[in-house]
């Protein structure tokens, strides 16, 4: 099993957030990151998350490159240089789950990806190895310095430290093999039955839709079934969920402050550091960052920003002691400067 949080004694750490499949702003932070670390300015970069699936057309979502390139690059540099953390948009390709919001299906296209992965004989990898990568994704990134990072913020389900220490066990192999025992203990024919008399569609038609199967023969063919076995109460799949999907301040119980700090004291009681400050992505801010409160930090690298061309990213030292979400702001940095003339256009919807 992965380690679901990395712990961070020092260096200098490029922090960037919901990058959603595009290439040209994937490409300038990482050559940014691999310049600067071979002159020695910095030591490691931070993806927080939601790295794949633009909401615009398919010729310009470049999610599965930008994905096998940070697997290349871990590969190059080691998973303590190089890290990626789980978003709520890399979990459903864990489990085989539809993605969606509103009209947009985010999982289709990634997923029709994989399945042509497989079939280019010159590639490096497979789909299969993406998988792999995707489930040895850490959550959390601790450091000395009291920063924590993660994709969504802080969910109010987690309550004590028993619930990050669950958090921090989860296998997510162990979670679908559960789920498949219990799966295969009913009638297939008629589960799948079910399935498509609640959509509305035939259940083959969401599998290669959804799964980019090739019928029913596929080993993939009743993932979409899964869901049924994975959710319940007080599950380990429902607090990993909604961790990584919280919507945070948006949640409409007007004391996300109060969740923040209650976050951090229950990870804090696990962790060999105290954490004081949070810093996520995962819901849009105007100008690039948000305080939200005087312990969090939120930073758009891209997607989330408004207007775009307001993107930031942080530099964290992670032995450098922080006090407050404030005292972080004077080490974000624009991904596009003033000269830039270069931000590449998505469409206005938020694909949180």
């Amino acid at each position: 099993m992965s380690r679901r949080a990395l712990d961070l004694d020092d260096g200098l750490a490029m922090v960037v957030t919901d990058l959603h499949g595009s290439w040209e702003v994937y490409r300038r932070l990482r050559d940014l990151f691999l310049d600067q670390q071979a002159k020695g300015q910095v030591d490691r970069l931070v993806l927080c998350g939601d790295l794949i699936h633009s909401d615009g057309p398919d010729e310009i979502d470049a999610s599965l490159e930008m994905m096998l390139d940070v697997m290349s690059l871990q590969a190059e540099f080691g998973t303590n240089r190089v890290i990626m953390l789980l978003g709520n948009h890399e979990l459903p390709h864990i489990y085989g789950l539809s993605l969606a919001k509103g009209s947009t299906q985010f999982t289709p296209r990634f997923e029709a990806a994989l399945t042509r992965l497989d079939q280019q004989y010159r590639s490096l990898y497979r789909r299969k190895n993406v998988i792999q990568f995707l489930t040895s994704l850490p959550f959390f990134v601790r450091t000395r310095a009291g920063v924590m990072l993660t994709h969504a913020g802080a969910a109010p389900d987690v309550t004590s430290a028993d619930h990050v220490s669950r958090l921090l066990k989860i296998d997510h192999y162990d979670l679908i093999a559960a789920a498949d025992r219990e799966l295969n203990r009913y009638d297939i024919e008629s589960l799948r039955r079910g399935y498509s008399h609640f959509t509305g569609l035939s259940y083959e038609e969401q599998a290669r839709r959804f799964l980019a199967v090739t019928g029913p023969s596929d080993p993939r063919y009743n993932d979409l079934l899964r869901v049924l076995f994975l959710t319940g109460q007080n599950t380990e799949f429902d607090l990993m969920w909604n961790t990584l999907f919280s919507q945070n301040e948006l949640d409409g119980s007007g004391n996300y402050i109060g969740t923040v700090r209650t976050f951090l004291q229950c990870v804090s009681e696990v962790s060999p550091y105290d954490q004081r400050v949070l810093v996520a992505g995962h819901i849009p801010v105007k100008n690039g960052y948000e305080l939200v409160g005087p312990q969090k930090l939120r930073v758009a690298s891209f997607t989330h920003a408004m207007p775009r061309r307001a993107a930031r990213y942080l530099m964290l030292d992670c032995s450098k002691s922080i006090s407050s979400a404030a005292d972080l702001v004077p080490h974000l940095r624009p991904v596009f400067t003033e000269n830039s003339l270069d931000v590449p256009s998505m469409s206005t919807s938020a694909a949180m």
